[in-house]
């Protein structure tokens, strides 16, 4: 089996050789380069799979170095390797793309454990590109993905609808990406050469609702200093995107309808039908049957706009496509944020399959990116994720089985509290034990004090929850198991 190489720059000889022994006794292939120039051709012609840089060289900077690397392989780990201490240095490593740096002299174990991670990283984030791609390429829509078999239905009419020229109707709760949809129905089609103008109707101002759809002549209110062209004529040969069409007033909705069946606006102020040529895609939160039978939406326009109808499904219902979008997101993420790509842990993955996901897509978009930036381990932990999250894992572990877990423990009971003065200065002063053995027992007692709830622990505590959920985390806690 062919051997990862390493390439290993430095103008010391004597290190050169000695990171060279140390990492072939751990397996891998070394090419070493003692210039910056000798390693601009040793990286082109070797094509190694890490680099281990020092920072202080004869010809070229390290940085300048670590920089170009980073540019032009950014898959590359590179560790650097330095004299240099101090909280600056670390920051401009890191900031430059360095996968981690090593201070001289360095530890052999650590080196050779910072390469193997580095690798293994590596090649974690050229899998979820495969996945992604994989995904992409027999599932998705645009960048919609999906596996599970109601997004797989739902991309499935997605596509059809991008074959034609129909009014769309998007359904779906809010986060599950109706824009999303609009915009790969508009790249896919037969319009995609044309404008893609979208606008949210709950979102305009009242009073400049008509403005912003149909335009408005100069003078045609106080304050219209010029002639406006609102969305229909901007969308003019292209796809307008109506968002949450529920919002819009009903006497704006005659006028909407006349719009789509006619082909004509007329601006505020002016005389004269402007024809255009628009394909509308509309989209809603709201259940507009709903809507009509209570009088609130027009019925003709409910029939108008939904001609093709869409659902997108909410993230709980989509079953493992939790996961899958969790791992092309923290891809995506670590890309933007020039972090290493780090993959959730084993409680985290339980967490993001368990919890119910209100906000749908875009709540998971936003709570793995907040942990990408926040997470400094080598995967996403459970303690980088909002309190929700933590406590779907956390109470699961509380109900699962029998023992104090479940429901029907003992009562709750308040830790225990200083010793009176006077006992406390009788007490016999024996060995004094590390702080970390005082706090994990008296958490253990409060949690099992309260038969394992974790609120009512904390509130004993006199902490958060998420203070309590991260120290459980720290100490390896879990509740007895059944019998």
């Amino acid at each position: 089996m062919q051997r990862d190489r390493v390439l290993l720059v430095d103008d010391e000889g004597a290190i050169l050789r000695l990171l060279a022994v140390q990492l072939e006794e751990a397996g891998f292939a070394t090419v070493p380069a003692s210039s910056g120039e000798e390693a601009r051709r040793r990286l082109r012609e070797a094509g190694p799979s890490a680099v281990v840089l020092d920072l202080n060289l004869p010809d070229v900077p390290g940085r300048v170095l670590l920089d170009e690397f980073r540019r032009g392989a950014p898959d590359l780990p590179v560790i650097v390797l330095t004299g240099e201490d101090g909280i600056p240095v670390a920051v401009e490593c890191m900031r430059l793309g360095a996968f981690d740096y090593l201070l001289k002299p360095h530890d052999s174990a650590r080196l050779v454990g910072t390469v193997r991670n580095a690798l293994e990283q590596s090649r974690l984030r050229h899998r979820l590109a495969d996945v992604g791609r994989r995904a992409a390429a027999e599932r998705g829509f645009g960048t919609l993905v999906g596996a599970s078999d109601s997004m797989a239905r739902a991309l499935a009419l997605l596509r059809k609808a991008a074959d034609s020229e129909v009014p769309v109707l998007l359904e779906g709760e809010s986060g599950t990406g109706k824009e999303v949809a609009a915009r790969a129905i508009h790249a896919e089609g037969a319009r995609r050469v044309g404008p893609f103008v979208a606008v949210n109707c709950g979102a305009i101002p009242e009073g400049l609702v008509e403005s912003v759809l149909f335009g408005h002549e100069k003078g045609a209110f106080t304050g219209a200093t010029s002639t406006h062209h609102g969305v229909f004529a901007q969308a003019d040969a292209g796809t307008l995107f109506l968002d949450e069409i529920g919002d819009l007033r009903l006497d704006l909705q005659v006028r909407l309808l006349r719009a789509l069946q006619e082909g004509e606006i007329v601006p505020l102020g002016g005389r004269a039908p402007r024809t255009v040529d628009v394909r509308v895609l509309a989209a809603t939160h709201r259940n507009l049957r709903e809507e009509v039978a209570r009088g609130r939406f027009r019925e003709d326009l409910y029939y108008r706009l939904a001609v093709f109808p869409v659902r997108l499904p909410p993230l709980r219902d989509r079953g493992g496509d939790v996961l899958l979008l969790s791992d092309l997101f923290l891809r995506e993420f670590s890309a933007r944020h020039r972090r290493p790509p780090r993959p959730l842990s084993p409680d985290a993955r339980a967490a993001v399959e368990r919890y119910g996901w209100p906000g749908n897509v875009r709540e998971l978009q936003n709570v793995l990116e907040r942990a990408c930036l926040l997470e400094e381990g080598a995967s996403i932990s459970l303690a980088s994720l909002p309190d929700e999250l933590m406590e779907v894992v956390l109470d699961a572990r509380g109900t699962s089985g029998g023992g104090a877990g479940a429901g029907g423990g003992p009562p709750p009971a308040e830790a225990p509290g200083p010793l009176p003065a006077a006992a406390a200065a009788a007490a016999p002063v024996g060995p004094v034990e590390p702080l970390e053995d005082v706090e994990r027992r008296h958490l253990l007692r409060a949690l099992e004090s309260s038969g394992w709830r974790v609120r009512e622990a904390a509130r004993v505590l006199g902490i958060s929850r998420a203070t309590l959920y991260r120290k459980i985390e720290r100490f390896g806690f879990a509740p007895p198991a059944g019998p």
